[in-house]
């Protein structure tokens, strides 16, 4: 009897555990949906009014280049809440209604802003912890988030590529002064002359030599 029992058990438990070892394939990472930013994601925290969600700075992992930021602001009062947003410099500021939320977010199509916020000079490396400072009216708070990468595939596309440069480079000022004339043209207009001049001395030598002919036959009769 305690063999059977023993071999029932046994069924049974592998039975649990095929079930189990499909869900974690179907879990798999290389099976995941393309991802996608939303609130829950990131540092939380409460400003006055306002709810933080979802806080976010993604950046190359080389640490090298601009990181961009992502977050949610959720008003919770009764009138208009002023918010600023501030790192590494960067400051952004949204109006946000009672009772409305501001996703920062251009890849979504629920965001309210079509416009990345690119911060270029972050105090933080890929893992460390940046402080960003959040005011809504009076309230001030700083809310501490980690730096991500794109170690992770899915955040390759919210790595900023490196701003272009505003002033105009060397090369293309170059090209947009005037060119200077060059040898064949300087050596072009004298040759023009050089021609007219010849031609003339040829002409008075033809009417020359007319008299002289008419000279001659005078002479002649």
């Amino acid at each position: 009897m305690k063999r059977h029992n023993r071999a029932a058990l046994a069924v049974a438990a592998l039975a649990l555990v095929i079930p189990v070892s499909g869900c974690a394939s179907l879990l798999s990472p290389h099976q995941t949906a393309e991802y996608q930013y939303n609130a829950g994601d990131g540092a939380w925290g409460t400003v006055g009014d306002v709810e933080v969600r979802g806080l976010m700075l993604i950046m190359d992992e080389s640490g090298e280049g601009p990181a961009q930021l992502f977050f949610t602001l959720i008003n919770k009062g009764d009138s208009t809440a002023s918010v600023s947003v501030e790192v590494g410099g960067n400051e952004t500021k949204e109006s946000v209604k009672a009772g409305e939320s501001f996703i920062q977010d251009p890849e979504s199509s629920a965001s309210d802003s079509s416009e990345p916020i690119v911060v270029d000079d972050l105090d933080a490396g890929p893992g460390d912890l940046a402080d960003v400072t959040v005011k809504v009216g009076d309230d001030e708070r700083t809310i501490r988030t980690q730096v991500l990468t794109n170690a992770l595939p899915y955040y390759e596309e919210y790595v900023p590529s490196e701003k272009p440069s505003e002033s105009p480079s060397d090369d293309a000022t170059q090209s947009g002064e005037p060119s200077e004339p060059s040898q064949s043209d300087e050596q072009g207009e004298p040759g023009e002359q050089g021609e007219q001049e010849q031609g003339q001395p040829g002409e008075q030598t033809q009417q020359e030599q007319g008299q002289q002919d008419e000279s001659a036959a005078g002479v002649n009769g």
